[in-house]
């Protein structure tokens, strides 16, 4: 892997070294970290399905979603007037 060298002042880099420790990183990740962020993970893409039971429209992109029955729905409605 290559390596790269800077200088910085004293004061610059107790910070470094401070910030890096505080961060429980060491300071090659914690400059490598601040200079190439993350990226956010991609958004999936959202899915819309109509419930079996009640007939609205919910978001089903969790796949490991559970289906609410109607006697659920008729509980939580009940205190409607």
């Amino acid at each position: 892997m290559p390596s790269i060298t800077f200088k910085v002042s004293p004061e610059e880099a107790r910070v470094l070294r401070a910030r890096a420790r505080a961060e429980k990183r060491t300071i090659s990740a914690h400059i490598r970290a601040n200079v190439f962020p993350e990226k956010p993970a991609r958004a999936r893409k959202r899915v819309i399905k109509k419930h079996p039971v009640s007939g609205l429209l919910y978001d089903a992109t969790d796949e490991g979603g559970r289906v609410v029955s109607l006697d659920e729905i008729k509980g939580a409605l009940a205190d409607f007037p």
